[in-house]
């Protein structure tokens, strides 16, 4: 038997009810959940809820679907989503996703069925920087090979040799050589060499989010820590550097590792449905 939650009165209910407007958007109750909940984190008044919802008499349960606001621009949370995934989803970036539903008390952790509140888009400067709409796939079409999604999978080389890493990036083979091109504007934060990328570069593409390009041969014309680069353009070439001493290569095939990093705190996400949705 589902468990009922009391919340309201039957008067209260019948004076909210008087206020009644339309709706656009719906959420299915969970454990826990109270009518001030849900307000709070749909951004809109509790009395306005309970305008819109007259049947849930003086109590709601799991299951039960509560209407919202067409004001309300709210998005249930679906299995494996994080907040930077929806942040990608709609366009706006993962701190302004973050700062929108305070109601979430780990941002590290997203539970199923959670409620968010989608923050309007701020079309200055960079808050939609890594909307699916605007990016370019770092490679050009018949350049590459198919890719499939190899984030997180396990790693043995390491700096130490004995150390079992994930991965965090998404590999996509190339014949060695290809040239490699910025998919989102951004600056070079991070340029040379790194043990594990080799001849790499990290660009911090908005305020939260960062772009890493990795094994190059080499790197294009006038590309240098500091440089602003834009989408599109020339920054390197596929190769097979790292995994050792400056100058390493050869140690796995010729390939483009693509990642991204969230940067406040650090922390890599998996790029592969990134790359799907900008792929030639």
């Amino acid at each position: 038997m589902k468990k009922a939650i009391s919340l309201l009165s039957g008067a209260l209910l019948g004076l909210a009810f008087l206020g009644t407007s339309a709706h656009a958007e719906s959420y299915t109750v969970k454990n826990g959940d109270t009518l001030w909940k849900i307000a709070a984190a749909s951004g809109v008044s509790f009395s306005e809820l309970q305008s819109l919802n007259p049947s849930a008499g003086d109590m709601i349960y799991p299951g039960q679907t509560i209407r919202l606001p067409d004001t309300v621009k709210a998005y249930t949370v679906k299995p494996n989503d994080t907040f930077w995934k929806v942040a990608l989803k709609f366009g706006v970036t993962t701190r302004s996703l973050i700062d929108a539903n305070p109601q979430i008390a780990n941002p590290d952790i997203l539970n199923t069925g959670d409620l968010l509140r989608i923050p309007a888009k701020n079309l200055s400067a960079s808050s939609a920087v890594t909307s699916n709409a605007n990016g370019q796939f770092p490679l050009k079409a018949n350049t590459y090979q198919p890719f499939t999604d190899n984030y997180a999978e396990a790693r043995t080389w390491s700096q130490s040799g004995e150390e079992i890493r994930s991965h965090e990036g998404v590999d996509i083979l190339a014949a060695k050589g290809t040239p490699v091109y910025a998919a989102k504007a951004g600056k070079v934060i991070r340029y040379g060499w790194n043990e594990l990328g080799g001849w790499r570069l990290t660009v911090q593409v908005d305020d939260s989010t960062a772009f890493y390009y990795a094994h190059l041969s080499g790197y294009a014309d006038g590309i240098a820590l500091g440089s602003t680069i834009k989408q599109g353009q020339l920054i390197g070439y596929v190769g097979n550097t790292g995994y050792g001493p400056e100058g390493t290569e050869g140690q796995f095939d010729p390939h483009l590792h693509f990642g991204i990093y969230q940067t406040s705190p650090w922390k890599a996400v998996d790029p592969y449905h990134y790359l799907k949705s900008i792929e030639n």
